[in-house]
């Protein structure tokens, strides 16, 4: 059985999502932010084993803590390749507004839309959805849509950052109001919410065939 962990993290309260199997406690870790430590001792109190790391975006507020987390685990690094270039510049990934610039290594696995990546534990399946910055990526394990900061439970991501677009984000929305309802929205900041929820309440979704 698939288990969420939410943890929040840094001045901006991102959420990092440990995704892993109830049983065999093999992890997948998503947008670990900002604080390395925090997200490492829920992992050893939890007795999880780490497999991958992935990001659904190059923002610092989702990154600080890839090379801490690769490190200590000795795991890849996925995010979409379109995204990959801002890890290492602090300019792209809007960390330089800080004072403590961010530069992140080169990652392992750069991800396409559509791709599929079998873990350990289960398959997961990448779609793409640029409008927030190039690469962002909305990530289906299951019944649960992890969407970084494309989109929040009432709300959707800002795009006046480098590699954003508002009509590329409005058309990855309706990539997004076709999947199934009942579906959970893991978003990178604020609460959980589900597909019907969004298509009901959400003003950047026109409501429509709900279920």
């Amino acid at each position: 059985m698939i288990k969420v962990k939410k943890v929040r993290t840094g001045a901006l309260d991102e959420n990092c999502y440990l995704v892993y199997d109830a049983d065999t406690k093999y992890l997948a870790i998503i947008d670990p932010g900002e604080n390395a430590n925090q997200i490492i001792n829920v992992i050893e109190s939890e007795n999880l084993k780490p497999e991958i790391l992935i990001n659904t975006h190059g923002h610092y507020d989702h990154v600080i803590a890839d090379d801490k987390i690769r490190l200590k685990y000795k795991v890849p690094l996925a995010v979409h390749k379109d995204d990959a270039e801002m890890l290492a510049d602090s300019e792209k990934n809007y960390s330089f507004i800080s004072g403590i610039p961010v530069s992140i290594k080169k990652p392992e696995i750069l991800l396409e839309d559509n791709q599929e990546v079998k873990l350990s534990f289960i398959t997961f399946k990448v779609l793409s959805t640029p409008g927030h910055s190039k690469g962002s990526i909305c990530l289906l394990f299951g019944s649960y849509l992890f969407t970084g900061d494309t989109l929040f439970a009432g709300s959707i991501g800002r795009t006046d950052l480098w590699g954003g677009n508002s009509e590329e984000l409005l058309k990855s929305l309706e990539k997004l109001k076709k999947l199934d309802p009942y579906i959970t929205v893991c978003p990178g900041h604020g609460s959980m919410a589900t597909i019907a929820n969004e298509l009901k309440h959400n003003p950047f979704l026109k409501p429509e065939h709900i279920g």
